[in-house]
């Protein structure tokens, strides 16, 4: 049995170690504990993932997510797999898809976090169920317009579109600096760092994001982690024209740290003219994690890796004057559960370490974002 709800999750979520967790804020239930013991990618989460069981996959689908839903990533992967590799031709061409700019309660409202945008972010939802189920189910007219709907923060607008990523993407490199620059020229030093401190039991606090708890998730003026001494910041300059960053975002970072385990994370920020800083999309890599996450593999302390991390995607018109914004630290709680830093089986020890990290940004280590670039 389970106690009733609401179950209070963020007062009890700092409890430790996480594998009992759910016991201690009075709502054990098998599958969380399952989550738990299998933290690699094994033989019990493979039938789970359903992208990657596309190819036997026959259904049509109108595909709704929202810029800042927790579960962006699925939506569009799904999307996508399926458009490639299901079963059927008419699941593959029957697939749409509609991102909004929402949290995961979706089309709710034109203001999302901090920001308003605008009349035209609700839709009418209903009469585009009511086409897509007419067509497949009564032999209704054919939906109408392309087979993705994107709606453009900043600009505000929806524009239909063909594919994802779209075809017409210009990736383009933006490398972090010593200075704390941001730009689009890479670094020319033979070496350059820049050090932080990661305590556990003092993790960054999340500020908006991609996270179900409703106070805390969509677009957020992230003013109140300034004083952060955990937290690396790196700024452009003004833009001088509009430009459009629309699609997939990767952050490549080359760090070490002096423990056998750790995360790296990322957030990409809008800085606006008068200084308001809001996120669009964030990752994150778990040291061990970073080879794949089939297997764990320990890190040496002291020496530099290589991190991938997928930053998820986005759509976002800057307008001339505004800036772009990369934060580097290895926390973002209690969006996601803290390293612990020592190497421990994941989810069984309540022993931390505060671990030293240092982010390279130089010839050899061109720690950088890759940005999906949509010319006008």
């Amino acid at each position: 049995t389970t106690a009733g709800f609401p179950v209070d999750w963020i007062n009890g979520i700092g409890h430790l170690p996480l594998i009992d967790l759910a016991e201690n804020v009075g709502f054990s239930v098998r599958h969380f504990q399952d989550w738990l013991e299998h933290p690699n990618y094994d033989a019990y989460w493979e039938p789970l993932n359903l992208e990657a069981r596309a190819s036997e996959m026959i259904v049509p689908a109108l595909n709704f997510g929202g810029w800042f839903d927790v579960f962006q990533r699925s939506t569009m992967g799904s999307y996508k797999t399926m458009t490639e590799e299901a079963a059927s031709e008419a699941a593959r061409n029957g697939q749409r898809l509609i991102m909004g700019p929402w949290v995961h309660g979706w089309n709710v409202s034109p203001q999302v976090g901090d920001l308003d945008f605008g009349e035209d972010a609700v839709i009418g939802v209903e009469d585009l169920l009511l086409e897509w189920f007419d067509y497949w189910m009564k032999d209704g007219a054919d939906p109408k317009g392309a087979r993705i709907k994107l709606f453009i923060m900043g600009e505000n607008v929806w524009r239909e579109e063909n594919e994802w990523p779209l075809a017409r993407t210009q990736y383009q490199k933006y490398y972090l600096h010593e200075n704390h620059s941001f730009s689009d020229q890479m670094p020319s030093g033979r070496s350059g760092s820049l050090k932080y401190t990661y305590d556990p039991a003092d993790p960054v606090p999340t500020l908006g994001g991609n996270i179900m708890e409703s106070s805390l998730r969509g677009p957020y003026d992230q003013g109140p982690l300034d004083e952060r001494k955990d937290v690396l910041r790196f700024v452009t300059e003004p833009f001088e024209r509009e430009t459009e960053i629309t699609g997939p975002i990767t952050a490549e970072l080359y760090a070490e740290t002096d423990s056998t385990d750790t995360d790296f994370m990322a957030k990409l920020i809008v800085v606006k003219p008068d200084g308001m800083a809001f996120n669009l999309v964030d990752g994150v890599i778990r040291a061990r994690y970073r080879e794949g996450f089939e297997e764990e593999k320990l890190i040496e302390p002291g020496e530099v890796y290589k991190y991938s991390i997928d930053m998820w995607a986005t759509s976002y018109m800057l307008a001339p004057g505004d800036r772009l914004r990369v934060d580097v630290t290895s926390s973002n709680y209690p969006r996601l559960a803290r390293n612990l830093n020592t190497g421990a089986p994941f989810a069984m020890t309540s022993k931390m370490k505060v671990a030293k990290q240092v982010l390279h940004m130089s010839e050899r280590y061109p720690s950088q974002i890759v940005l999906p670039m949509i010319p006008r």
